[in-house]
């Protein structure tokens, strides 16, 4: 997924299900990129690989999308400094196995993914 212009779409603060399906895209692609088994990432790595400005206000919602997808069980936090939150995934998420293989879809079928899902699989 080629990297967007570095602008926010209006539409963007106002439709939570537009940010999460940007964030969780980004995320598949850097997972799809990677080569080894774990990757690390902030909120603001995947502002600036979606082409998204790195606001606070708009890393503060990047970073709620991140939570939801910890508690849902894709990712897990690795850890907390003074800078924020770095966030890891390895290859034994749902998540990693559905980036890597996209007839592994289905397994993400949560109710907080639920709305992206079908987006997901159009692509």
């Amino acid at each position: 997924m080629p990297r967007r212009k570095n602008t926010v779409p209006p539409s963007l603060y106002s439709d939570y299900n537009e940010l999460k399906f940007i964030v969780v895209t980004t995320l598949m692609d850097l997972i799809k990129r990677t080569r080894g088994n774990m990757l690390t990432f902030t909120s603001k790595k995947l502002a600036v690989h979606a082409g998204l400005p790195p606001q606070p206000i708009l890393l503060t919602l990047i970073k709620d999308v991140l939570e939801n997808l910890r508690r849902e069980g894709m990712i897990r936090r690795y850890k907390r400094t003074s800078h924020g939150v770095k966030y890891m995934i390895d290859s034994q998420s749902p998540l990693w196995k559905a980036a890597k293989d996209r007839s592994l879809i289905g397994i993400l079928e949560t109710p907080y993914l639920r709305p992206v899902l079908a987006r997901i699989v159009s692509m």
